[in-house]
């Protein structure tokens, strides 16, 4: 008899173990998100987040929108526009993209954190002031094709593609790094497709806005940015052809996925769930600074285990909000926080 009991325990528990891999698997391949799109015409010209939210639905995933994108707005702009105030607020967004105009990061360094910094700054704090898991994404658009001819005489740089290009690279690779947010790294993904199929026309015919294979090829790099998951053999085409098509997808499949944590991507994610099983959410738990070197923060007096990525513990200690991880290598690893009767899980670096 306790044979019998023993092995229906065990088939029982295989079942459970299974139908948990089911669920996971599903709950990985359907994802919805609630984003909010803050730019100008680089965002609207298009209509690239209905781009992308056909490019998600063709993968069984779901893009919710809302957007505000009048034509040449900057940050300070935004941050001094009151439908864009309004929008912020309108509910708990899982993510946010911030587009700047798109001559103004890559003016000169000075200039850039006298004028574009302190309002890229400001808008990402309201971001999360409104919800603190929500995740600012900055939308790194591309170098005009033969350079900024407005602007060159004032600061030669930008004088051609590629040192516009560059330049743009740095400012929005700023404003993620100073911010702790993520980089969609549109550009570099049209600077490698022109370097690969210089043929293939990503602009429109003021060489500066995108051509739809130019949106289509940005839109493929948000899908990976803001799903995680990879946008290879997805069927959305937007009327751009076959072989384009599955050339675009390879480039932003690359560009993502070649350097996710020069992106940021995975990096900050004070309320994200690791691979681990997440117990309960009910207490709001905050980590930081993430990356740490030394010291990490709470919000609460936590029991807490730190695990490396291969689920091996590391450090455990109890009713802290001060965590010294001075003896942990450098590395990705993951936090579980207990506090009464809810458990969070957050990934952070050390340093």
């Amino acid at each position: 008899m306790f044979v019998k009991n023993n092995f229906m325990i065990r088939t029982l528990s295989f079942i459970l173990f299974v139908l948990g891999l089911i669920n996971d698997s599903y709950a990985q391949q359907h994802k919805t998100l609630k984003v909010l799109f803050l730019g100008n015409s680089y965002t609207y010209v298009n209509n690239l987040p209905q781009l992308i939210k056909d490019i998600a639905l063709a993968n069984g995933d779901t893009l919710v929108f809302d957007s505000n994108c009048p034509g040449g707005h900057t940050f300070n702009n935004h941050f001094n526009n009151a439908t864009s105030l309004s929008k912020i607020n309108a509910q708990a967004w899982d993510c946010v993209i911030l587009q700047a105009q798109s001559q103004e990061p890559s003016f000169s360094p000075g200039q850039v954190a006298a004028q574009t910094l302190p309002y890229a700054i400001k808008l990402d704090s309201l971001v999360k002031n409104n919800n603190p898991c929500s995740e600012t994404v900055f939308y790194e658009t591309w170098g005009r094709k033969n350079g900024d001819a407005s602007n060159c005489g004032s600061y030669p740089p930008i004088c051609t593609y590629l040192g516009m290009q560059d330049r743009l690279r740095a400012s929005y690779k700023l404003f993620a790094d100073t911010t702790q947010s993520v980089m969609a790294p549109a550009s570099e993904a049209w600077r490698k497709s022109i370097a690969q199929n210089p043929s293939l026309e990503l602009y429109s015919s003021d060489q500066s806005h995108p051509a739809l294979e130019g949106s289509y090829l940005t839109a493929c790099v948000f899908y990976e940015t803001l799903f995680h998951k990879s946008v290879l053999s997805n069927t959305y085409t937007a009327g751009v052809s076959s072989i384009n098509v599955s050339f675009l997808q390879q480039i932003a499949h690359d560009v993502v996925n070649d350097s996710l944590m020069t992106w940021n991507i995975g990096k900050y994610n004070p309320c994200g769930t690791t691979g681990l099983n997440q117990l309960s959410s009910q207490q709001h738990f905050v980590l930081y600074p993430n990356p740490a070197q030394n010291v990490l923060q709470t919000n609460t007096n936590a029991s807490y285990k730190i695990y490396d990525v291969l689920g091996n513990l590391c450090l455990s200690g109890n009713k802290s909000n001060t965590i010294n991880i001075e003896s942990l290598k450098s590395g990705v690893y993951f936090i579980e926080l207990s506090y009464l009767d809810s458990t969070k899980k957050i990934r952070f670096v050390k340093e």
